[in-house]
């Protein structure tokens, strides 16, 4: 189970990241999946770590300016 500040920033991520990946946060650990590459696990220690790591995936993925969903 998540602590607030946790569920809270585990949904901001799903939220501007959902089209592109499969994100989670378990036993403090932040993995993600793209969804065109199911093989491959981006993982971090923090959530400001995974965000940084999937706007530099998203962007070598051809995602143009790193981020998936263009509202935030």
């Amino acid at each position: 189970m998540l602590d607030s500040d946790a569920q809270t920033t585990l949904n901001d991520l799903r939220w501007h990241w959902e089209d592109a990946y499969k994100i989670d946060c378990r036993n403090g650990t932040w993995p993600a999946v793209p969804l065109t590459d199911p093989f491959v696990t981006i993982s971090r220690d923090s959530s400001a770590g995974l965000r940084e790591a999937l706007r530099q995936d998203y962007a070598e993925r051809g995602g143009g300016d790193g981020q998936a969903n263009s509202s935030t």
